[in-house]
C-alpha cells in the first residue's frame, strides 16, 4: 500500500483560484486607506502580485523561515502578503496598526524580523522603530510583476507561516505561530 502525503498550505488557496478563476474578483482594496489602494484584483494579479513580492524578498537576501513584519491596516496588500510572504516559506509577522512604536519595537525585535514593512500614515508615529530593511508602504515600493520567479520552495505544512501578537493586554505581547497546516484547515 502507498501512502501520498501533500502538504496543506496556503499556497493552495491562490494557486487553485489562479488556475480555477483567473479573471474573478479576489478581492477589492479600500479606496480610502493610507496606502495607494489597489483597486480590485483579478485572482491572476493578486497571484503575480504575491510572486513579486516574493521574488522581492529574494532579492533582498530574505531566507526561508526568516521574518517580515507589516505594520497595516486590512488591505489587498496585507492579504497579499500572505501569499508572498508566508506562500515562499518565509514567516508573516502581521502586526496591529493601533499599537504604539513602543510595542511595534518590542514585537520586531521579539519576532527577529529583518523586514519592516509599514503604512504611510505610521511613518513618523513608527520613525524610532528600526529593522534590516524598513520600508514605508506605497506604490514606489510595491514588488514589481517584472521581477524574476521567486526561488522555489520545498512545501512544508508543518512550517510556520504566521507570528501573530496578542495587543491590548497588560504584560508584553505575546507571539503565537500558526504553521500553513493551521491556517488551512
Amino acid at each position: 500500500m502507498c501512502t501520498m502525503k501533500v502538504a496543506l498550505t496556503v499556497n493552495d488557496f491562490l494557486r487553485r483560484a489562479e488556475q480555477v478563476y483567473p479573471h474573478r474578483i479576489a478581492v477589492v482594496d479600500e479606496p480610502d486607506q493610507p496606502g495607494e489602494s489597489w483597486g480590485s484584483l483579478t485572482y491572476a494579479a493578486m497571484a503575480n502580485k504575491a510572486r513579486a513580492q516574493a521574488a522581492a524578498l529574494d532579492a533582498l537576501g530574505i531566507d526561508v523561515g526568516e521574518r517580515v513584519a507589516v505594520v497595516s491596516h486590512n488591505s489587498a496588500r496585507l492579504l497579499t502578503a500572505l501569499f508572498g510572504v508566508s506562500g515562499s516559506g518565509r514567516v508573516l509577522v502581521p502586526i496591529n496598526f493601533r499599537l504604539v512604536a513602543e510595542e511595534v519595537k518590542y514585537i520586531v525585535r521579539h519576532s527577529g524580523a529583518r523586514v519592516l514593512m509599514v503604512d504611510p500614515e505610521l511613518e513618523e508615529a513608527m520613525a524610532d522603530v528600526s529593522c534590516e530593511h524598513k520600508f514605508v508602504i506605497s506604490g514606489d515600493t510595491d514588488a514589481s510583476p517584472t521581477h524574476p520567479e521567486p526561488a522555489a520552495w520545498a512545501y512544508d505544512e508543518d512550517a510556520t507561516a504566521t507570528i501573530n501578537y496578542t495587543s491590548g493586554t497588560t504584560a508584553r505581547p505575546k507571539g503565537v505561530q500558526l504553521t500553513h497546516r493551521n491556517i488551512w484547515l
